[in-house]
């Protein structure tokens, strides 16, 4: 049977009893057809992960009693996204895609091109619970409103690192090689504006992705792999 791993927001510990959110109970009992006394797998960012076995289940309902701890709690380094607003096809692949690379927070920014103005913040959460359930991820990334690309700054104690379609960032391994608290940015499928370029000047690196020009989702994909491989 595939292993079946849910994120909860209780405390998990051994023989604690639970019971799943009537979401969760319609999707184990009628998709993946979970029988009383099967295991199911639980974490909730905080304690790793545990294994549990079903007590009582119906489509509304569910009972669990955890028994043994099966992976500790992840140490996960500080991974940022910063992220221009994309259609919501495109905005969803982003955010499971850097939840399963493991960012640990994605900022979406409004930029001069962009098109879309904001999200469905609750629907992007139960994204990336998705997809940290389905990688093996202990944690889920914080995801937070829009915010426009001027306030980014040098202040906030972090590495940024702007994905150039101009042909003016520097290699990989340049950029990224032993750098910490990396920030990514990508912009629009427009590109980033002259006026935001210069800005960026002030605070970021700036990343070459190859020649071709890439979708915005295929860059975010790129540039997590390169700074997963390289920092």
């Amino acid at each position: 049977m595939k292993k079946i791993r849910l994120y909860v927001e209780e405390a998990l510990s051994q023989n604690v009893s639970l019971a799943l959110h009537p979401r969760q109970s319609h999707y184990i009992y009628n998709v993946m057809r979970l029988k009383k006394h099967d295991n199911i797998y639980l974490f909730n960012g905080k304690d790793g992960e545990w294994l549990g076995e079903v007590v009582n289940i119906s489509s509304k309902s569910t009972k669990i009693i955890i028994k043994e701890r099966t992976k500790q709690q992840q140490h996960e380094k500080n991974l940022y996204l910063y992220c221009a607003l994309v259609k919501s096809g495109a905005l969803s692949n982003i955010v499971r895609q850097a939840t399963e690379m493991g960012v640990t927070c994605i900022q979406f920014i409004s930029t001069e091109r962009t098109v879309v103005k904001n999200i469905n913040l609750s629907r992007a959460k139960l994204q990336a619970i998705e997809a940290a359930e389905q990688s093996g991820r202990t944690s889920i990334p914080q995801i937070f409103l829009p915010i426009n690309f001027c306030e980014l700054s040098d202040s906030q104690n972090k590495n940024f690192v702007l994905c150039d379609e101009t042909g003016e960032g520097q290699p990989p391994n340049k950029v990224l090689k032993g750098k910490k608290n990396v920030a990514i940015i990508v912009g629009p499928e427009g590109g980033f504006s002259s006026c935001e370029l210069d800005s960026a000047n002030k605070f970021c690196q700036k990343l070459s992705l190859g020649k071709r020009i890439l979708r915005v989702d295929t860059a975010v994909v790129a540039a997590l792999t390169f700074t997963n491989w390289y920092s």
